[in-house]
């Protein structure tokens, strides 16, 4: 595998009839003391257009990436956050994971 050194990488799912954006996300490369990890600051999901299904759509995407890369992620919206809660198949890839009780 190669050494990635994009520090942006954005994610769109779009309306194949219209080309209308549905979701869309993006990724930070930074580097912190103890890793360089990928921030997932967002996800814009646009209410009028988008799959109930819209999520998992967009975040394997992602996740194939991250995992492609070799970095954990820090997801800090909310729903990206919840996505992670329901899979905890990704707890390896998650970065700074919230304290739970």
């Amino acid at each position: 595998m190669s050494e990635n050194t994009e520090t942006k990488k954005y994610f769109t799912l779009s309306n194949s009839n219209d080309g209308q954006i549905t979701s869309r996300t993006d990724l930070d490369l930074i580097k912190r003391k103890d890793a360089t990890v990928w921030v997932m600051n967002h996800i814009f999901l646009n209410p009028d257009e988008h799959d109930p299904h819209e999520i998992s759509l967009l975040m394997k995407q992602v996740l194939a990436y991250v995992q492609e890369s070799g970095k954990k992620v820090w997801p800090l919206d909310p729903i990206a956050i919840k996505y992670f809660e329901k899979h905890p198949e990704l707890n390896d890839i998650w970065y700074h994971r919230p304290f739970t009780k």
